[in-house]
């Protein structure tokens, strides 16, 4: 299911920094994010976006059964709500993209 709340968030953010040139077309990236997100809540989903030097990046990314244990000082930087993080199930670590890059 998909939060409705977060899915509104995700397009205000993608609007706010000016990548769409409307809240429909916000609300369309918002939400190809969000259903890439639920797939991840459940198992491993495969998505493209564009890396900020340009490149195109296939990716394979869980949220679930992740095997990791913090190692920081507990310290939580707050990221803006339209940047989707997720566990690289091939590179074995986490990594994050801006929801308006997805292709």
């Amino acid at each position: 299911m998909i939060d409705k709340s977060k899915l509104f968030r995700i397009a205000h953010s993608i609007l706010k920094r000016t990548q769409a040139a409307s809240f429909s077309e916000a609300l369309r990236m918002a939400w190809k994010a969000a259903k890439i997100y639920a797939r991840m809540l459940v198992g491993v989903a495969h998505f493209t976006f564009r890396k900020a030097n340009g490149e195109i990046r296939n990716a394979s990314g869980t949220l679930c059964d992740i095997n990791y244990h913090p190692t920081g000082n507990g310290s939580h930087k707050e990221r803006p709500a339209d940047c989707i993080c997720f566990w690289d199930v091939e590179k074995q670590a986490f990594r994050s993209f801006n929801a308006a890059t997805l292709i």
